[in-house]
């Protein structure tokens, strides 16, 4: 395991900004957002600590699993321990049964716990050229037995980000026939939205940013017991036992038809892509 429940209990969890003190005003924007449940939540962070995590991001790029294919082009870090402290506090802060107890408010679900396998988030990275296409997170948790994926937060943490360089987060709607919500690359402002068969995200339009730039993101999932029954995999028969274990990946109306990324598309689901899949 990822976390460790001795430094939740002693972590400082006072580095949130006002939107905690009121978290019933957000329960109705999360739950009537379109397409899918979500809130956009500018000043997260008290702004010193969010300074701090973005100055102290690893830049060792060596350091971070490279996805590198037509479907994904990031960097991944999620190694705790080997973390900075002003970086893991917010890790373990998340954690705390503070922010727990918040979100159970703002999304009305008792059931919420965190992922202590941290499975699927950390520090994230994406540079010139970096894409996420459109997909759905894993369903089914591929480690804790009887688990789900319920809730993401996506903390932007890149200072002076152009918007022009693309980056913002798509939201779609459940058919894939229209982007309803951007979210923009804004300083210390999280995206949180729930996960689900219909919570079609990502990131499809290339990043132009210079070369020494990075949009560079924190993420950390939520979970809930095992409930979802006829989920979208048991009509596409995707993944084991009829659950998303991997996250499924779909193309937009207006991107053509490309044989290899239809053959990624069908791989995906089941694993991480290689060098060889490349190959037609």
């Amino acid at each position: 395991m990822k976390i460790s429940q001795n430094l939740i209990n002693n972590c400082n969890n006072n580095i949130f900004n006002s939107w905690i003190n009121n978290p019933e005003e957000l329960t109705n924007k999360f739950n009537n957002a379109e397409p899918f449940e979500h809130i956009i939540i500018n000043n997260f962070l008290k702004q010193d600590i969010a300074e701090k995590i973005s100055d102290e991001f690893p830049k060792n790029l060596e350091d971070y699993y490279h996805y590198n294919n037509p479907l994904e082009i990031k960097y991944a870090y999620d190694d705790i321990s080997n973390m900075s402290d002003n970086i893991k506090n917010v890790f373990y802060s998340l954690c705390s049964n503070k922010i727990i107890d918040i979100l159970k408010i703002i999304t009305q679900n008792q059931n919420i716990e965190y992922d202590p396998t941290c499975h699927g988030g950390g520090l994230h990275l994406h540079s010139n050229n970096g894409r996420l296409h459109m997909h759905l997170d894993y369903e089914k948790h591929p480690i804790l037995e009887n688990k789900q994926r319920y809730l993401n937060i996506i903390l932007y943490l890149t200072k002076d980000w152009n918007n022009e360089w693309g980056g913002q987060t798509e939201l779609w709607d459940k058919d894939m026939t229209e982007c309803k919500v951007k979210s923009n690359v804004e300083f210390n402002t999280a995206l949180i939205f729930k996960t689900t068969e219909k919570s079609w995200h990502g990131l499809p339009e290339p990043i132009k940013c210079p070369e020494n730039v990075f949009r560079k993101t924190l993420a950390f999932y939520y979970l809930i017991p095992l409930e979802n029954i006829n989920s979208y995999n048991n009509k596409k028969g995707i993944g084991k036992d009829g659950y998303r274990t991997k996250a499924v990946f779909t193309k937009r109306p207006q991107d053509p038809y490309n044989p290899l990324i239809e053959k990624l598309y069908k791989i995906r689901p089941f694993r991480r892509i290689t060098n060889e899949d490349l190959i037609l």
